[in-house]
């Protein structure tokens, strides 16, 4: 029989979060599974985190202030101090469902071959507007294949092996985007599995790091090992693939005009559109690009009122 997981440690790493994180905390504590220990590592923060963060007086909550290195170094400190075997990971301006933790700790009880799981997440934006609900991939094999170019594992809903983290590491010369880079990188030594339920609330908010501007290091990381399979490709299926590939990488993370040559050619509306997005100036196209319309268009005609309501018990909890 395998070993029920027992054994859990939240870890959340703060920086300048104070107008938020109280929600986030308080997400956390009233989790129906309450058996963890809950480290928060404020990297550095310049505001008053540490006053808000004081204020919980629970017994489960170790917080540990350092020098501001970035999230990645911050998470590594995290993960030295977690006397946890599984890791369940929450950013500071997130929330969680209060069932998150039992049911993330359910799933992996009667599927012990999994060594991370996350779930589907609703976007919002401050105060309370429900912006889009996300449906990532939810097996290993569209999870695995969907790395080629977007991150589909939720970092604020993701539960993992510490052993296996703790031995890989946060990439710190990763100032963003630590969560896609750690688990395209280690992708081929775990299984992940995606629990197709919302039990994670993803605040959008524009000082947020993961502005999709800032993204060269994504780039770099996805361009060349997705050349060398373009170069390898033995099937004129597998040659389109990996060329369409290539130009989303260029037109999300890279070069724009070196997405155009394959998108004009496409015969999709999808690939015009992004081809004629492509001559945008800067400062629109980050913004079009931010908007995330695609998921917005989804979701358009899709009744928000069931998460409207439970991001406002989330957002009002004691």
């Amino acid at each position: 029989m395998p070993k029920k997981i027992n054994d859990i440690t939240v870890l959340m790493a703060a920086y300048n979060c104070a107008e938020y994180i109280g929600h986030s905390i308080k997400s956390i504590l009233n989790q129906t599974y309450k058996e963890f220990e809950f480290i928060i590592i404020d990297d550095g923060s310049m505001d008053n985190t540490e006053e808000i963060v004081s204020g919980f007086k629970d017994s489960r909550i170790i917080y540990k202030k350092t020098n501001n290195k970035g999230t990645s170094a911050a998470l590594n400190y995290g993960l030295k101090l977690a006397s946890g075997e599984w890791i369940a990971r929450i950013d500071a301006d997130d929330l969680n469902i209060p069932s998150r933790l039992e049911m993330q700790t359910n799933f992996l009880n009667g599927n012990p071959e999994y060594d991370f799981v996350s779930s589907w997440s609703v976007y919002f934006k401050s105060p309370s507007k429900i912006l889009f609900l996300l449906r990532e991939p939810i097996t290993h094999s569209q999870i695995y294949k969907y790395l080629n170019l977007h991150n589909p594992l939720n970092q604020s809903g993701i539960m993992y092996r510490k052993k296996i983290i703790k031995k890989e590491g946060y990439n710190e010369s990763f100032r963003n985007n630590e969560d896609f880079e750690l688990f395209y990188r280690i992708r081929d030594k775990v299984r992940f599995y995606n629990i197709p339920e919302f039990l994670v609330y993803t605040r959008v908010r524009p000082e947020s790091k993961s502005n999709l501007n800032e993204n060269s290091n994504v780039y770099e990381m996805l361009f060349n090992p997705a050349f060398k399979n373009l170069i390898e490709a033995k099937s004129k299926g597998e040659h389109f693939y990996w060329a369409s590939t290539l130009a989303w990488i260029n037109f999300f993370y890279g070069n724009r005009k070196d997405a155009r040559g394959y998108l004009k050619k496409s015969g999709s509306l999808k690939n015009w559109v992004a081809y004629l997005a492509t001559f945008l100036p800067d400062k629109y196209f980050y913004k079009l690009i931010d908007l995330r319309l695609r998921y917005r268009l989804q979701n358009i005609f899709r009744s928000k009122k069931y998460y409207k309501n439970e991001l406002r018990i989330l957002l009002t909890s004691k």
